[in-house]
């Protein structure tokens, strides 16, 4: 008998391993791709933590070619992570976080921006209207620190608007130095980061491309973690923004279930649920434009789809916060940003054709900002979703502002972020070249800007934009997009 069950028993055995051996397999094939995207990752960290401590390296050249490693891993992981079957959040979160704290402990070199930042901090915690006095007035003579020499344009009114001044005071709060200001900083980074990633899920697209698209941009983590520059806030108010916008009622259109009918509410309750998404909207908007102004161009497509209540509730919330620095007057509250708009220039790229052609600066610069409005105006008639009219319309300011510094860039990272858009995921990486001249600057006082610097910094966005333009362009771009599995028609992420 025995010898008529072994066979039984091998062929039991047999079929017991043959039932377990493929799941190794399985796993191992789903594991397989995130190992691109951490091996990527890892290098990015590497050479963006090299750029930042390795500062006998010399600028432009050789430095400058870590940061393009850097975004050259930043890309090739983006299109690995699409092969990822389960989106690697904790992968993507962990690696941005620790490029991040790689640079944190760095004092910044590639500006000084953080300086002015503390002094206003400075001046409004002792009581000072930071509108009224350029730091180098004498006036403030008391209240000099040992930084103060640091100052960038002493002689220039502040330009930051007045959310910004509450962040600078809040930074002077919390200890007054440059690693408490990258901290409270890096705090509003992070929230953005989350709120993309709930947008994603809530819009149909792949969370963990949208997060590698943000948290592992090389000139985000550079401009935040060690440049100390405060473009993060703007950032996380853009991004409230778009989540505000494409908030949906359960109304069956997401596949969620229904809301049972619900009896009529009160006049006042009906008066309120009306004013309630578009006053929301507006109150965003007003806190994005009080970080940095560029966001304002968004208020004709926010008007013209949500209407006068958006536009109210923007104006109510500009008004709350001047009101503290109205003392100062008009003319004070707008002298550093007019000064700022009429001599500022860097980096400009179809602004110089634009100068060529009118002739004169100024007449350049009402033509370019005269430009800039009929898109958004264009944006405003054509009903565009928010997500798609900030592109549109802070794009266009990038494209043909006089002045871009390279942190300027990050003002539509959450948005190609969102939409993988190439173009301006591409002009993140190119703007590194804005740093070109900063090494005569530090020897000599001048800043050059060659020709074919500022080309090469712009010509391949343009292309790129003008490839996705032309018919044949926007066929492939569409195609790719199918792929991504994004949704087919952005107002379906927004709502009505």
């Amino acid at each position: 008998m025995a010898p008529s069950q072994t066979p039984s028993l091998h062929r039991t055995g047999t079929n017991i391993t043959s039932k377990d051996r493929p799941a190794a397999p399985a796993r191992e094939a789903a594991l397989s791709p995130i190992f691109p995207v951490l091996a990527f990752g890892l290098l990015e960290v590497a050479a963006l933590a090299s750029f930042g401590w390795m500062d006998g390296i010399a600028l432009p050249l050789p430095r400058l070619l870590l940061p393009a490693a850097a975004f050259l891993c930043y890309v090739a992981a983006g299109l690995g992570v699409n092969r990822v079957s389960v989106p690697p959040l904790v992968l993507v979160w962990g690696l941005g976080i620790v490029a991040r704290l790689a640079l944190l402990p760095l004092a910044p070199e590639l500006s000084d921006d953080i300086h002015r930042y503390l002094w206003d901090g400075h001046v409004l915690r002792e009581g000072v209207n930071p509108y009224a006095h350029p730091p180098n007035d004498e006036a403030l003579a008391a209240l000099r620190t040992g930084w103060h020499g640091e100052i960038n344009h002493p002689d220039v009114p502040t330009i930051y608007p007045p959310l910004a001044q509450v962040l600078f005071a809040l930074v002077n709060v919390v200890g007054g130095t440059i690693l408490a200001a990258k901290l409270v900083w890096l705090c509003f980074d992070l929230g953005c980061a989350a709120l993309l990633q709930r947008i994603a899920a809530r819009t149909g697209r792949n969370p963990a491309r949208v997060l590698l698209w943000y948290l592992w941009s090389p000139l985000l983590i550079v401009e935040t973690a060690w440049s100390a520059h405060y473009d993060a806030v703007g950032l996380f108010f853009v991004t409230a923004l778009i989540g505000v916008a494409a908030c949906r009622r359960d109304d069956g259109r997401t596949g969620s279930p229904a809301r049972p009918p619900q009896p009529d509410p009160p006049s006042a309750g009906r008066f309120l649920r009306a004013w309630k998404r578009p006053a929301t909207l507006g109150s965003v908007l007003g806190l994005a434009t009080l970080v940095k102004f560029a966001p304002a161009a968004v208020l004709p497509p926010l008007a013209r789809r949500y209407g006068v209540r958006a536009v109210v509730a923007f104006a109510a919330v500009c008004a709350v916060l001047y009101l503290p620095f109205a003392g100062a007057g008009v003319s004070a509250l707008t002298g550093g940003l007019r000064t700022y708009a009429r001599h500022w220039s860097a980096n400009e790229g179809a602004f110089s054709l634009v100068l060529q052609l009118v002739g004169d600066p100024v007449r350049a610069r009402a033509a370019v900002a005269v430009l800039v409005l009929a898109v958004a105006g264009y944006t405003a008639w054509r009903r565009f979703p928010v997500e798609r009219a900030l592109l549109w319309v802070l794009g266009a300011g990038l494209l043909l502002s006089p002045t871009v510094h390279p942190w300027y860039v990050l003002w539509v990272l959450p948005m190609a972020a969102l939409r993988s858009h190439p173009p301006f995921l591409l002009a993140g990486g190119l703007a590194f070249l804005g740093y070109w001249g900063l090494a005569s600057y530090e020897a000599a006082g001048v800043w050059p800007q060659p020709g074919w610097n500022r080309a090469a910094m712009w010509m391949p966005v343009w292309g790129l934009i003008l490839w996705r333009l032309v018919p044949a362009g926007a066929g492939r771009a569409r195609s790719a997009d199918a792929k991504r599995q994004e949704p087919a028609r952005e107002e379906s992420h927004e709502g009505e």
